[in-house]
C-alpha cells in the first residue's frame, strides 16, 4: 500500500491547516541503537530484488541509493504524480531517474493522481485529518495486512487522496496526433515518450480497490488501464505495463471484475489484455507471499493467459529498536522483521514471483516504521537479511516447497551456490528439521549472514529451528512470521553441472519400438534425474519424452519411415543441470518393412474345426475345396494383394512387422479368417501351410412374418 503518498498528501494538507507540528510529534524519543553489521556489498544478483522510495532526499543528496545497491536491490518503485507534474513540470522527476540509473537502480514508475482541472465531473475527494492517539486506526479492518494510515500520536486520515478521481475524457477515442480531450492518454503518452530510453516499466495507478486511491468504478479502472497500456506501447513498444498494485484485502475479487470487463473488449487479446504483469501488495504474514500469490494467479488464469506476478510492495512494520513505533495489529520486532524478509522472499520465489519489492527503504514520516533503515545512519536487521536473501536466494534452476507439521522448507536447486534450502518453524515450540543431505558437507546461514560449517549425520542434516515469536497484537496464538530462518547451502567443489549422453542407435531400426539408453556423470553429488527429448525428423520440434526420470532406458514406439533424434540432459543432487546439447546425441530411422512369402497347398472343409484333415473324406465330409475366395488384408481392412479365387494360394508381398494382417478364405458353406503378425525385427517372413481348413458357417434363419394388407 502506498502510504508514503498518503503522508505526502497529508503533510501538504497539514501545512495548509497549520498542523505541521503533528508530524514532528509523531516521532518517538530516541532509544539505544541496535548493533547491525552490514555484509559486504552484493555484486552478483539475479535482478529479482527491489525496493520502494530509494530516491530520497533530493538531487545531490540521495544517501539511500548506495545503501540499497550494496544490499542487492536493482529496482526502485517511485510515484510520478500527474497532479505534481502538471503543476511543477518534469525537472524533479528527471533528476530522480538520472540519479537512480547512475547508481545502478532501474526505476519502476507509478502513473497516477488526476489534477483538479482534469477530474471527472462530480468527483470531489475529501480528506479528514485528526490527531487520534489511538493504537489502531479504524481505516484498517481485521485482515488488512497492509500499512496503517495513522497511528499513535499521528494523524488519522479518512476519505480519499486529492488525485483519486478518474480523469475526464477517459472514454474519448484518441490518436497520438489528436488526443481528443483524453487527458489521461495524453499524459501517459507524453510521459513515457520522455523517458522511454531510461524507464522501461510503468504501473498504471495504485490500489484501485481502495477509495483512498481510486474513486471510480472497476469498469472505469479497466478503461484507465486500457488507455494507459495503449498509450505506453505507442510511446515505447518494448516497455512493460503493470496492472495497478493490488491492495487485495480491501476487495479480493476487484481485479477479477476488472479482468472480466476487459474480456468483453474485442481489442483485448491483440493487446495482451492491456497489461503485461500483475502487481501485488502483501504484508506482514509470511504465508501470504505463497498462498495468496497462488490464489491470485489461479483466479487470473480464469480470465487471461498466465502472466508474470510481481510483489511490488511487501514488508512488516517494527515497533522496537532505537526508533520505537506503533505496536499495530500486524507489526513485529526488528529481529522478527528480518525473519519475515528471508521467509517471504523464499516463499515468493517458490510462488514464481518475478520481482520482490520491500516497502520501504527508510521510515520517512510514517507512523509505522517499515524501513530497512530509519535514516541513512541507522540500519535495521532487515537490511542485512535483505543482503542475505539477495546473496543466497538467486537464480535457481527450479524451486520446491514443502510444508509439514509447522515446518516449512523452500529449496532453490541449481543456484550459483548449488542447493540452497530455507527452513523455518511456524509454531512457538523449538523443533528439529531433518534435511536429507545431497553431499556430506554444508554451510548454515542465518538472517544476520553468520555462517557455520556442518557435516551430515547418517545422510541427513539435523537442523534446530527456534520457535515463532511474532503474533498478532490481538491474538497471541496467531503467528504471522516463522521463527528465525536457517539457510542450508550445499555446494559442490567445483559447482558444475553433470554430463549426460544418449547411447548411439543403429542407422536403421527394423522395428516400430526399440530401446533407447542413456547415461550421465557428475563430479561430486552424483546424477539425480534425467530429461530426454525427441525430435521427429530433421526439422521437427524438440519435445519431452522422458521428464525428471531416474531411469537410464525406456522403450520408444515410433512409426515406419520416420527418423527420430534424441538428446538428454542431467540434473545432479544439488540441482545443477546440464544444458541441452545443440545437436542430437543419437538418431535412427525406422524401417519395419519385411518380405512375406505365403504358400498354402490346399483348402478343405474342416467340419469339426480341429485344424486336421480327417480321413477318410467320405466318412467325415472334410472334402477338398476348389473354388475358395481368397484375400489378404491389413488392419484397416484394405487389400494388400489382389483377391483371387482358387484351390491353392502362393504370393510374395511387403508387410510392416508387428502389425496384424488377416488371411480371408471363403467357400460356399465354409470360411476362415486367419490373423498373421509378421514378427518384429525380421526382414523375411515365410508362412507355409500344406493345407488350411475352412470352418462351417453357422447360419441363423429368422422366421418370416407375412403382412396382410387390409
Amino acid at each position: 500500500m502506498t502510504s508514503r503518498t498518503l503522508f505526502v498528501s497529508v503533510l501538504v494538507l497539514a501545512l495548509a491547516l497549520g498542523l505541521a507540528f503533528l508530524i514532528a510529534s509523531a516521532r518517538p524519543a530516541m532509544a539505544e541503537s541496535v548493533s547491525v553489521t552490514p555484509l559486504p556489498p552484493v555484486e552478483e544478483t539475479d535482478g529479482r530484488a527491489g525496493v520502494c522510495y530509494v530516491h530520497y532526499y533530493e538531487s545531490g543528496n540521495r544517501p539511500f541509493l548506495p545503501l540499497v545497491a550494496s544490499a542487492g536491490a536493482r529496482h526502485d518503485r517511485v510515484d510520478f504524480r500527474w497532479d505534481a507534474i502538471d503543476q511543477y513540470g518534469y525537472s524533479a522527476h528527471d533528476s530522480i531517474v538520472d540519479d537512480e540509473l547512475a547508481a545502478g537502480i532501474d526505476p519502476i514508475v507509478i502513473l497516477w493522481a488526476t489534477p483538479a482541472d482534469f477530474r471527472k465531473s462530480g468527483c470531489n475527494p475529501e480528506v479528514t485529518v485528526a490527531d487520534t492517539g489511538s493504537v489502531s486506526t479504524p481505516q484498517r479492518p481485521p485482515g488488512w495486512y497492509a500499512p496503517e494510515i495513522g497511528g499513535v500520536h499521528a494523524m488519522a486520515v479518512a476519505g480519499s487522496d486529492p488525485g483519486a478521481c478518474p480523469p475526464a475524457g477517459l472514454y474519448n477515442p484518441w490518436t497520438t496526433e489528436n488526443f481528443n480531450g483524453n487527458r489521461w492518454a495524453e499524459f501517459v503518452y507524453n510521459t513515457v515518450l520522455r523517458y522511454q530510453d531510461r524507464v522501461k516499466v510503468w504501473e498504471i495507478w495504485n490500489e484501485p480497490e481502495w477509495s483512498w486511491f481510486w474513486l471510480g468504478s472497476e469498469a472505469e479502472y479497466a478503461q484507465l488501464l486500457k488507455v494507459g497500456y495503449q498509450a505506453t506501447k505507442a510511446a515505447c513498444s518494448d516497455c512493460t505495463v503493470l496492472f495497478a498494485g493490488l491492495h487485495y484485502w480491501a476487495d479480493p475479487t476487484y481485479f477479477e471484475r476488472v479482468l472480466d470487463t476487459l474480456n468483453d473488449d474485442p481489442a483485448a487479446r491483440e493487446n495482451n489484455d492491456f497489461f503485461d504483469v500483475m502487481s501485488v501488495h502483501l504484508y506482514s504474514r509470511v504465508s501470504n507471499t505463497y498462498d495468496v500469490v497462488n490464489q491470485i494467479r489461479s483466479r487470473m488464469q480464469v480470465y487471461v493467459p498466465d502472466r508474470p506476478i510481481w510483489l511490488t510492495e511487501t514488508g512488516v512494520p517494527v515497533y522496537d529498536g532505537a526508533y520505537p513505533a506503533l505496536r499495530s495489529e500486524y507489526s513485529a520486532t526488528e529481529t522478527e522483521a528480518a525473519a519475515y524478509l528471508v521467509e517471504s522472499y523464499a516463499n515468493a520465489i517458490a510462488a514464481d514471483v518475478g520481482r520482490y519489492h520491500w516497502f520501504r527503504v527508510h521510515d520517512d514520516v510514517m507512523s509505522e516504521h517499515f524501513g530497512l533503515t530509519h535514516d541513512e545512519n541507522y540500519i535495521r536487521p532487515a537490511y542485512v537479511a535483505y543482503q542475505v536473501a539477495t546473496t543466497y536466494l538467486i537464480s535457481p534452476t527450479f524451486t520446491t516447497r514443502v510444508s509439514d507439521d509447522s515446518q516449512v522448507r523452500v529449496t532453490l536447486w541449481g543456484t550459483p551456490r548449488g542447493k540452497v534450502s530455507v527452513l523455518w518453524n511456524e509454531s512457538p515450540a523449538t523443533s528439529v528439521y531433518t534435511l536429507p543431505a545431497a553431499i556430506g558437507e554444508a554451510v548454515l546461514v542465518d538472517a544476520r549472514g553468520i555462517t557455520e560449517a556442518v557435516s551430515a549425520t547418517s545422510g541427513v542434516y539435523p537442523v534446530t529451528l527456534a520457535g515463532a515469536t511474532a503474533s498478532r497484537a490481538s491474538d497471541p496464538n496467531d503467528y504471522i512470521i516463522g521463527g528465525p530462518p536457517v539457510i542450508v547451502v550445499e555446494t559442490e567443489t567445483p559447482n558444475e553441472p553433470p554430463w549426460s549422453t544418449v547411447h548411439p542407435l543403429p542407422e536403421i531400426t527394423f522395428s516400430s519400438d526399440f530401446t533407447v539408453t542413456w547415461e550421465g556423470k557428475d563430479n561430486q553429488s552424483g546424477v539425480w534425474i534425467y530429461d530426454v527429448q525427441v525430435r521427429d525428423g530433421e526439422d521437427g520440434e524438440w519435445t519431452y519424452w522422458q521428464h525428471s526420470t531416474t531411469s537410464t532406458s525406456a522403450l520408444f514406439d515410433g512409426q515406419h519411415g520416420h527418423t527420430y533424434y534424441f538428446r538428454s540432459r542431467a540434473t545432479d543432487r544439488v540441482g545443477n543441470r546440464g544444458p541441452w546439447p545443440a545437436e542430437p546425441q543419437a538418431h535412427t530411422t525406422l524401417n519395419s518393412v519385411a518380405t512375406l512369402t505365403l504358400s498354402i497347398g490346399g483348402f478343405f472343409a474342416d467340419e469339426n474345426r480341429n485344424d486336421t484333415w480327417d480321413q477318410p473324406i467320405t466318412a467325415t465330409g472334410e472334402i477338398t475345396l476348389t473354388s475358395v475366395q481368397l484375400a489378404f488384408r491389413d488392419d484397416a481392412g484394405q487389400d494388400v494383394v489382389s483377391p483371387t479365387v482358387g484351390s491353392t494360394w502362393t504370393f510374395t508381398t511387403t508387410v510392416l512387422t508387428g502389425q496384424t494382417y488377416q488371411l480371408w478364405a471363403i467357400g460356399d458353406d465354409d470360411m476362415r479368417v486367419l490373423p498373421l503378425i509378421p514378427p518384429v525385427g525380421e526382414k523375411v517372413y515365410t508362412y507355409t501351410r500344406e493345407s488350411l481348413g475352412l470352418w462351417p458357417v453357422t447360419r441363423v434363419y429368422l422366421p418370416l412374418t407375412r403382412r396382410t394388407e387390409t
